[in-house]
């Protein structure tokens, strides 16, 4: 009887040690095909960008007296909203003037290309510049020094890097803008009858955190100044833009989660300001939470015309998009470039709604 509960221990040891080995094989199998998906689609995706790349150039250099002289890219993690596709076309417009041409990188490629890789796939392509959203992601900052490595010019929009490594800066000063809430946050607290006032500033992980706190900063320091300290309670919370639905998901969880509602909710960015649009809507909270925005694309416009949002903040993207050809152009030229493009920024609400374009510029 010992005999056979022995033989059965022995068994049962090695099938176990069987199935370990064959779970090991498994995941190793599962790493290696992975791992040659993920090549495989960088590299092709580098391929098909170059091949692109090449008939664009063939294609601006087919009519008489016309010749193409430089290829740019615009990078940026949100080419789906209307802001960056006005950045896109004032950048295009300005490059066609001096026989260059611009791409908005990304379309046409695998979606869950990163910015990162979009980057490494334009510095392998060896395009003559590039113009991106910059972030403080030390894994960013490294590719984009592999680029000016190469003598690819760097030109950052709208979010500038922490640190060195690009040319020039084309964006607003988050200090100004921060300041611009701040003055409206004051005269809209001062305007509501009310013991306690909660105010949520939403950021974008998409954009520099750098940039984002110094705006924080101008509006705590705009509040400190007046004498409403005393009824106001002030935070601030990093939405997710990368992935799918997150901000919309995370920005719903404010009204579902939260022990209270902000009362007023200030957004840094465009998808943001219409994320909370949408789900001040949905939640029913139409008159209960005021909103702050950025940006002016049809939607919040219509927003601001039914009073949901009550202002936005707006920039001109399309100079934007302008300027940072000139500055590719003008290094590339010179050899020297102004480090700062400031772009002004301008309060849009009912009263002066009509004045203002969609595409972020004023009439």
């Amino acid at each position: 009887m010992k005999d056979n509960d022995f033989e059965n221990e022995i068994f049962e040891d090695f099938d176990n040690s069987s199935a370990s080995k064959s779970g090991n094989r498994l995941i190793l199998v599962t790493t290696i095909v992975l791992g040659v998906l993920l090549v495989g689609m960088i590299v092709f995706s580098i391929g098909y960008f170059y091949v692109n790349m090449k008939n664009t150039k063939n294609m601006l250099g087919t009519s008489e007296n016309k010749t193409y002289d430089r290829y740019y890219v615009l990078i940026t993690s949100s080419r789906e909203t209307d802001f960056w596709k006005n950045v896109y076309e004032g950048a295009l417009s300005e490059a066609l003037k001096s026989n260059a041409y611009i791409e908005l990188m990304g379309e046409g490629l695998e979606d869950n290309l990163t910015k990162r890789d979009l980057i490494k796939i334009a510095t392998s392509s060896k395009v003559d510049g590039i113009i991106v959203e910059g972030d403080d992601d030390n894994k960013t900052l490294s590719i984009l020094r592999d680029a000016m490595s190469e003598g690819i010019p760097v030109v950052t929009v709208a979010s500038d890097v922490p640190e060195g490594e690009r040319i020039s800066y084309i964006g607003i000063s988050g200090y100004n803008l921060g300041k611009e809430y701040g003055e409206q946050l004051v005269s809209l607290v001062q305007s509501k009858e009310m013991d306690k006032c909660n105010i949520l500033v939403l950021m974008d992980d998409s954009i520099t955190g750098s940039s984002q706190s110094v705006i924080l900063t101008a509006i705590k320091e705009t509040l400190d100044s007046s004498d409403l300290n005393a009824k106001i309670g002030i935070d601030s919370k990093v939405v997710s833009t990368g992935k799918g639905y997150a901000a919309e998901e995370e920005i719903r969880d404010i009204f579902v989660s939260e022990n209270e509602t902000p009362d007023i909710i200030v957004c840094l960015s465009e998808k943001n300001t219409i994320c909370v649009y949408q789900t001040v809507v949905d939640y029913n909270k139409v008159g209960e939470v005021e909103i702050l925005g950025f940006y002016m694309s049809p939607t919040i416009k219509s927003a601001i015309q039914k009073n949901i949002i009550k202002s936005s903040m707006v920039v001109d993207s399309e100079q934007m998009g302008q300027k940072s050809v000139e500055a590719l152009n003008e290094y590339l030229e010179s050899g020297y470039v102004s480090e700062f493009y400031m772009i002004d920024s301008k309060q849009a609400d009912a009263e002066n709604l009509d004045s203002f374009e969609t595409e972020g510029g004023e009439e």
